[in-house]
């Protein structure tokens, strides 16, 4: 709660105005975090402080290093500053991609913030984003990221303009075999949308990928 309600703040002042003029970036002070600067709350906090005191490009790196760590309220800043050009130029499709991966983490307000940025692409763009999101969310799965299934499984579901609630079934039906929080209501869920037939296909199939991957052998 303490993190998110520190998004909040962020997104005032990345929002607001007249903030930040010839911002200097600091990338010394990053390197004395030590090996778990791309995890740490103290990281964040810099990152906040940052941006707080109109330092963006501060901010910016930190959170994209933070982002890049799978640290979901750092996505939805970084996806702030992107879209708002503060700390680097705009790029829409990139604050698209940390805001979808910020919302498939469980950040409330990412998905209202990816659906005004899509708002702003074509839609063949988008559609490469989304690409991009499911090889990143699959490269994290064959590295052993297990919080990584569900959200391939929410890509299915959730990210995918038509949803595809056969391979989202799939990929619940593996987070729940390695015990991630929440998924089997989520797999009963996809269930609830597939013929019986089609099921019992996707149970074989889910079986096979499971055994295959690092943490089902």
């Amino acid at each position: 709660m303490r993190r998110y309600l520190i998004i909040m703040a962020v997104s005032a002042c990345v929002l607001g105005n007249g903030l930040g003029n010839g911002l200097v970036s600091n990338p010394a002070s990053a390197e004395n975090h030590g090996d778990h600067i791309a995890t740490s709350d103290e990281t964040f906090m810099e990152a906040v402080e940052a941006a707080k005191s109109g330092n963006y490009s501060h901010a910016f790196q930190l959170f994209e290093m933070q982002a890049n760590a799978a640290q979901h309220d750092a996505q939805f800043n970084l996806a702030l500053l992107l879209k708002s050009g503060r700390g680097t130029p705009q790029h829409y499709p990139d604050a698209l991609k940390w805001a979808w991966l910020a919302h498939l983490g469980g950040i409330e307000k990412a998905q209202m913030l990816a659906d005004e940025i899509i708002d702003l692409l074509p839609e063949d763009t988008t559609d490469d984003v989304r690409d991009d999101i499911a090889t990143l969310l699959k490269e994290r799965i064959d590295k052993g990221d297990k919080r990584a299934i569900v959200h391939y499984a929410q890509y299915f579901s959730e990210i995918l303009y038509e949803p595809d609630y056969e391979q989202a079934y799939l990929w619940y039906s593996i987070a729940s075999a390695v015990g991630v929080e929440g998924s089997q209501e989520a797999r009963d869920e996809a269930a609830s949308y597939l013929e019986p037939e089609t099921m019992i296909d996707l149970q074989e199939e889910a079986r096979t990928t499971y055994y295959g991957l690092s943490f089902g052998k």
